[in-house]
């Protein structure tokens, strides 16, 4: 995983064209959390998986994936959720999320514990400031244009879509993928694929005016909803999906071939809304 320092941040479309919900731009100083350097592979979704699933967990979905180092997908909220809690519960950290409010029925949702030290999704603050890395205003997490070159997005050209879904493995866009391009495509914080491959679910309930009322430190979003948020675009968006403020909102048992995740981890550890 990767540390992102603590800092402000503004969050939000600074610049160019996209969505009302992704305005107003508002200030939001972020504590220092972990986060996975990629998306959650096959391969270690089926390690954590097996674990799970021999230790009482229970899945709406299994996963599926293109090869064992492309990332996982057709995978839920409620799965990931799940699968965050087994992951804690493996390495030997105390899970997020619970059925109850007193924390001790570890399940998929319900109330999460504010001293658990374990695996969880980011919020969208978080994910949004990760995705901009040490850039300010950015659209993009390397910069404010993007070609096939950059990320796997619909027509990039990657070389594996020959077969559907049209996964990368995880970090492929890492400069050496072009014979004529050099640049590293990981993030300034040393992120890859924050921008295409696969959608990646987040923690938040989706309020297409939240932005307007955001605390002002860490938000978490919503205390309740109806629809999830993912972000980052995936193999089958347009590239404007890709840009590091846009908003993709769905009903959280939603699940297709181009939905995946990465995984969190907090410092400051703080109860999460359901």
């Amino acid at each position: 995983m990767v540390l992102i320092p603590a800092g402000d941040f503004v969050m939000g479309r600074q610049s160019g064209r996209g969505f009302s919900d992704e305005l107003p731009i508002h200030p939001n100083p972020i504590s220092a959390f972990y986060l996975d350097q990629f998306e959650v592979t096959k391969a270690l979704w089926d390690d954590v998986y097996t674990y799970a699933t021999n230790n009482s967990y229970g899945f709406g979905n299994a996963g599926s994936g293109q090869g064992a180092f492309h990332p996982v997908h057709t995978v839920n909220w409620f799965d990931v959720v799940k699968w965050c809690n087994a992951r804690s519960e493996k390495e030997g950290l105390t899970p997020v999320y619970y059925t109850d409010a007193g924390f001790t029925t570890v399940f998929n949702t319900g109330v999460p514990d504010p001293f658990a030290n374990g695996f969880r999704l980011p919020t969208e603050a978080e994910w949004e400031k990760a995705a901009h890395g040490t850039l300010v205003g950015n659209t993009y997490p390397w910069g404010n244009s993007i070609t096939g070159a950059d990320a796997n997005y619909s027509g990039s050209g990657d070389p594996f879509g020959s077969e559907l879904p049209d996964t990368t493995p995880v970090g492929f866009y890492d400069g050496e993928q072009w014979a004529a391009y050099s640049i590293d495509r990981a993030n300034g914080y040393g992120l890859y694929d924050m921008s295409g491959n696969v959608y990646e679910w987040c923690w938040d309930w989706y309020d297409g005016g939240y932005y307007a009322v955001s605390p002002s430190t860490d938000p978490r979003g919503p205390a309740s909803g109806i629809l999830g948020v993912s972000w980052g675009g995936s193999w089958f968006s347009i590239s404007s999906c890709l840009r590091c403020a846009f908003r993709n909102f769905l009903n959280p048992v939603f699940v297709n071939n181009s939905f995946g995740f990465r995984s969190a981890r907090g410092l400051q550890l703080f109860p999460l809304p359901l």
